[in-house]
């Protein structure tokens, strides 16, 4: 995929990343647990004080796009180069080197609809944020996860954009079409 305005990481500088931080993020990663393909490796994490099976995505909004969310993956966080959504597990951000707890945006404190809520006359913070590619994702995967200060928002948009919203998350809370992303090989899926 190419590299987005907002996201200078790729898969592979995520990786990288993990790589040469370890210290600093207050992780190790255990030898010998990477998968063939790079994007599954056991940490351990001090903040959490205890091993975790995570994958390496470049964007959090990865996880839907691999729909990672359909099914049991065996992943327990996710390192990812930026956080721009929501997700049911923990997420290691490299761009902010800093642990975001299950549910958790990067904009609590803007996810309520305002109380002076109307569009377009005076969008919010975090409308005009939605509006952009970055602020979408993160919109997007809080209705995934059924956050209710998203489903508000989602009440007092427009009747058009709000069907087009619903939508999307209705299709990227289903598989998508071939086979799911390869996080595990055969052998190692029957010891796990």
């Amino acid at each position: 995929m190419p590299k987005r305005r907002y996201c200078q990481y790729t898969l592979e500088d995520t990786q990288r990343a993990i790589q040469h931080q370890q210290r600093q993020l207050g992780v190790r990663i255990l030898p010998g647990s990477a998968s063939s393909n790079g994007r599954r490796i056991r940490i351990y994490s001090e903040k959490h004080r205890r091993e975790l099976w995570v994958v390496i995505l470049a964007r959090s909004s990865d996880w839907y796009t691999y729909s990672l969310n359909t099914y049991n993956s065996g992943m327990e966080a996710a390192v990812v180069g930026t956080h721009d959504s929501c997700l049911s597990v923990p997420v290691l951000a490299m761009d902010s080197l800093e642990w975001y707890e299950p549910y958790k945006t990067r904009f609590e404190q803007s996810l309520p609809p305002a109380k002076d809520f109307h569009l377009p006359d005076k969008p919010d913070k975090f409308d005009r944020l939605r509006r952009g590619h970055y602020g979408h994702c993160v919109f997007i995967g809080a209705l995934i996860v059924g956050r209710k200060e998203a489903v508000e928002r989602l009440m007092k948009l427009p009747e058009r954009t709000r069907f087009d919203l619903e939508a999307e998350v209705k299709r990227l809370r289903h598989r998508r079409p071939g086979r799911p992303l390869k996080l595990w090989d055969s052998e190692e899926k029957g010891e796990a």
